[in-house]
Formats: structure tokens, C-alpha cells, sequence
């Protein structure tokens, strides 16, 4: 294992055609390792925000494995068209600077990792090379001309790894850098929505709830009075509208709903009531216990 520090300067003019003008450098490293990126910085020598008065301009700086690739969506708006986004797994740093129209000091600076972040060990790579790529784009100007000067510093640990971690590590960054120009992730939501997928929040947090009506003139009500003490009068029932009234009790409900059958008055409560009576929800159960009698096919008959 090993410290390699990296001192790396881009220094060029260039004429964009097109609003974009993109420099680039490749930056060669061992083969056959595992790459740690322990500390990391950027520094603009230029200032070239601060000299853009008049106009929106920007510009974005990428520390990347393969050279980066143009997307087809926008850097802040109008027009500005962006490379892949800081989050992406190809991008092992990315700063951006935009200035703003009319205000020639005014202008935003950006970091991914942020400085504190880049003071630590952060992305772990195999592939044995690295690209320092700065893109401007204008979206006023189809051509303009810049002269830049960008430095980078990078430390990182390199360390021994067998081949077939480094063989996979490849392979992995390579199908990761495959460029994806248009992305669209995430949804779109508004208060309405986010309160009914949280439905409590519609109605206070308390769920309303079914009063039994108690007639015994309602199907699924009549077993109700099971729970009735000894030589109290009760209307029988069968097991058929026990099960029905257990069926209605496990009704599906709206969201918001009381749980149960509101029409036939059954809560869902009467669940419960049931619970304690072997054989109400799945039918009669064999006297044997453990049960002895068998299908024909051998499977012991539970019921």
C-alpha cells in the first residue's frame, strides 16, 4: 500500500461552436490495483466566472474514470447543457460555477465532495486512468472564445489487489460509464397526494369505528350473543352465518373508512369474538387428538 499524490493543470484556449466548449486531460495510473481517493481539491486560476459580465455562463469540473460524456439535459436553465449529474457513480468529483446575467461578481460555486468531505477517503476504483474535464457552456453565445487555467490535487492510496477483485472491479466501471443521456427520476408530489398515502392525516389520526346494532335479525349478528353468561336467552345461529359475519368483519375498507361492514353494522371486532371458538372460521375440527384419520393418498385429515 501506497500514497500517490497528483498535481495536475489544465492550461488552454479554445473557441466554442455549438455554445459548449469542453477541454480535457487524461491522467495515467498503475495498472492492476485498487485506487483509494484520500484527499482531493480543485482551484480555478483563472476566476473565470468573475469575468463573464453581460451574460449567464457556467462551467463544470469532472474528475471521472472514462471521458465524460454530454448529456441532453440542462445545466441551471437556459439552455446550458450539462454533463452527468455529481450523484452518478461514473463522477468521482464534480465542481460547478455560474454566473449570472448582468452581475459580473456575482456568481455560485459548488463542490461534490464538498471541501470537508475531500479531506477524507472517499471513492474506491480499479480502472488505471483518470480524466480532468472542464465543460463551459453559454447559452447566449453559439461561439465565444476562453482561455483557462484549472489545477487539481489529488492523494490517493493504492494498494495490491488479486485479479480477479481487479478483473471485476473493470468490468463493473466500464458498465457503470456507459453514458446515459437523458435522465428522469424521482416523482412528483403534492401535499394532497403525500396525505393519502399517510390516510390517518386526513382524519386526525383516529380511525372511525362501526357500532353493532345488535339485532339478531341481521345475518353474521346473531352469534354475538355467545359471549352471553349461563341461561341467558339467545337466538341460535348457524355456523354458515357465523362465517358470514366473520367474512363481512374482514371486509376491504377505503382508506379512511371504519374497518368492517358498515351497511350490515358488523365492526371488525367481532373478529376477536370469534377467536376463542374452535372450528367458527375454518370449519369443525376431528375429535382425535392428535387426529388419526387418513386420505387416500396417505395426508392426515385435519377437518
Amino acid at each position: 500500500m501506497a500514497i500517490r499524490e497528483i498535481r495536475e493543470t489544465i492550461q488552454q484556449t479554445g473557441t466554442a461552436t455549438g455554445k459548449v466548449l469542453q477541454f480535457q486531460k487524461r491522467i495515467n495510473l498503475e495498472h492492476g490495483k485498487r485506487h483509494n481517493i484520500m484527499a482531493l481539491d480543485f482551484y480555478d486560476d483563472g476566476l473565470v466566472g468573475a469575468t463573464n459580465a453581460g451574460s449567464s455562463f457556467g462551467y463544470q469540473v469532472y474528475v471521472s474514470n472514462y471521458p465524460i460524456v454530454l448529456t441532453d439535459m440542462e445545466f441551471h436553465s437556459g439552455g446550458m447543457q450539462s454533463g452527468p449529474l455529481a450523484g452518478d457513480e461514473l463522477v468521482l468529483f464534480k465542481a460547478s460555477e455560474l454566473s449570472f446575467a448582468g452581475t459580473q461578481a456575482a456568481f455560485l460555486r459548488q463542490e461534490f465532495p464538498n471541501q470537508f468531505l475531500g479531506a477524507f477517503p472517499t471513492f474506491s476504483f480499479y480502472t488505471p486512468t483518470l480524466y480532468f474535464t472542464v465543460i463551459f457552456t453559454d447559452p447566449a453565445a453559439e461561439e465565444y472564445t476562453k482561455s483557462i487555467g484549472m489545477s487539481l490535487y489529488i492523494a490517493l492510496e493504492t494498494t495490491d489487489c488479486d485479479p480477479v477483485e481487479y478483473g471485476m472491479g473493470m468490468i463493473n466501471e466500464f458498465s457503470v460509464n456507459n453514458a446515459m443521456l437523458l435522465r428522469n427520476q424521482g416523482v412528483v408530489i403534492d401535499q394532497v397526494q403525500i396525505k393519502d398515502a399517510l390516510p390517518m392525516w386526513n382524519i386526525g389520526g383516529n380511525r372511525p369505528q362501526i357500532m353493532s346494532a345488535n339485532d339478531i335479525n341481521t345475518n353474521g349478528q346473531q352469534w354475538f350473543y355467545s359471549q352471553a353468561g349461563y341461561g341467558e336467552g339467545e337466538t341460535m345461529s348457524s355456523s354458515a352465518l357465523v362465517r358470514t359475519g366473520l367474512g363481512l368483519a374482514r371486509s376491504m375498507v377505503d382508506p379512511t373508512s371504519a374497518f368492517g361492514d358498515a351497511a350490515a353494522g358488523i365492526p371488525d371486532w367481532f373478529k376477536a369474538i370469534a377467536k376463542p371458538f374452535a372450528g367458527i372460521e375454518g370449519g369443525a375440527i376431528r375429535s382425535q387428538a392428535p387426529p388419526l384419520k387418513f386420505a387416500d393418498n396417505g395426508n392426515t385429515l385435519m377437518f
